[in-house]
């Protein structure tokens, strides 16, 4: 059952900071920046991740404040990835390759053996050639690309398989290398000494480090998995065995050190289940700790990129650029912060806006000039849309950022998907929007 309090957030913020520790994640919307700033600390200190979401006038506004490590172990990328070993086989891989006599073979056989089987084969018929190496350079790999071509039989019809090794060539040649998010995760770990309020992911990552220096030879356990390819049935079930078998004694070699791990510093031998260590085995590398920065620390100093105004598909949208429009909205939040109130919600006589535009004006000016930012697409004319808003809430821009915010929340209390790092605006104005850190 739910609750509710009806209560001033900044009195609360101020004077019972122990009332948030009944909750796992902190929503706050609508909020003037001295009691989000004092919010954001209070959030910070306990380790409760933060999300700050806004509407003001065609502006939509959310800020997700992780200041804890927030781990990821389903970071489900956009493209699946099959750690298929071609460049480097396993010992059982190459034993299974071994199988397949390519020149002796029937023709039906010869146009449904995997294509893995092919590139692994053409593998080693480049390296006895060329001193143990793989394809470098453009031309070789072209050569190498021939080669294939070369191994496949003149048929009324070609052979499907053979032009699913051509198509997938570059993995055969591609020795597996960890992208930067995983190598930053392995060296933290690496000077991480774990504890007994050590969390499980950390427990995880000591093993995979273990894991990676040892028995994975550089590289994370297999994850077992392999794509769909023309080959009959037989030949696809035996290679995925191969892959299964290896992953299957990956994981065994994992579970034995998170075992060993947590028990050395007084967890339980069960600290982490066999699920868990099967399920962070498959996603192994692509897990990810994204941190940001806190809320206190980007008013206090912003690190704002001009050349995010780039991102815009169309150069004529850069003046409808999400980065121009933050400018805006820390403009008028400074304005609240000196005036007590926001623009153009105290009168709407002309000398008033005016007044008012001028002020806003002057405070977008002062942060840019703070933080040495130069931008030369912004102009008074943002300070002007700033003050004539007058702090609306538009229904249909709370819609928006309340679906991206609802969206985004549900990323960080599953720890799947990567949650936005760290602010996304969108500008209803031109119909744009932005993910920018700051």
């Amino acid at each position: 059952t739910g609750s509710y309090r009806v209560a001033d957030p900044a009195d609360i913020i101020a004077n019972e900071p122990d009332y948030f520790n009944q909750f796992t994640l902190v929503v706050a919307t609508q909020m003037a920046q001295a009691p989000l700033v004092a919010l954001g600390k209070v959030c910070e200190e306990k380790g409760l991740p933060l999300a700050v979401a806004r509407s003001y006038g065609f502006l939509g506004y959310l800020r997700l404040a992780l200041t804890k490590p927030h781990e990821v172990i389903e970071s489900k990328p956009d493209t699946e990835l099959y750690d298929l070993r071609m460049a480097t086989p396993f010992p059982s891989l190459m034993e299974h390759c071994a199988g397949y006599d390519l020149d002796a073979m029937e023709d039906m056989d010869h146009a449904h053996t995997p294509y893995v089987v092919i590139l692994i084969h053409a593998v080693q018929r480049w390296r006895e050639a060329h001193d143990g190496q793989l394809p470098k350079g453009f031309g070789e790999k072209n050569e190498f690309k021939e080669l294939v071509k070369s191994m496949a039989r003149p048929q009324k019809e070609s052979e499907i398989n053979f032009e699913e090794a051509l198509s997938n060539a570059f993995r055969a040649y591609a020795e597996p290398t960890l992208d930067e998010d995983l190598v930053a995760i392995l060296e933290q770990a690496r000077a991480r000494t774990l504890t007994n309020t050590s969390t499980q992911f950390e427990v995880l990552c000591g093993a995979l480090v273990s894991f990676v220096d040892g028995e994975g030879g550089g590289l994370p356990p297999l994850t077992g998995s392999i794509p769909d390819m023309h080959s009959d049935n037989p030949k696809y079930i035996a290679l995925q065995k191969v892959y299964l078998a290896k992953a299957a004694q990956d994981l065994a070699v994992m579970q034995g050190r998170v075992v060993e791990l947590s028990a050395s510093v007084g967890l339980p031998t069960d600290f982490v289940s066999v699920e868990k260590v099967e399920l962070f085995c498959r996603q192994a590398w692509s897990i990810k700790v994204l941190k940001t920065r806190s809320i206190g620390e980007e008013y206090a100093a912003a690190t704002i990129d001009p050349d995010l105004l780039w991102d815009m598909a169309q150069e004529e949208l850069i003046t409808q650029s999400p980065l121009l429009w933050y400018v805006g909205l820390r403009g008028v939040d400074r304005f609240q912060t000196a005036h007590g109130h926001f623009p153009g919600t105290e009168g709407a006589d002309e000398a008033t806006l005016t007044s008012e535009t001028a002020a806003v004006w002057a405070e977008m000016q002062g942060l840019c000039s703070e933080l040495s930012v130069e931008l030369s697409q912004l102009d008074e004319g943002y300070a002007q849309e700033m003050v004539r808003v007058g702090g609306a809430e538009l229904h249909n821009i709370a819609a928006v950022i309340g679906g991206v915010a609802s969206q985004e929340i549900t990323k960080v209390l599953t720890h799947q998907w990567i949650p936005a790092n760290n602010t996304f605006i969108y500008n209803g104005i031109g119909g744009t929007a932005q993910t920018m850190e700051f």
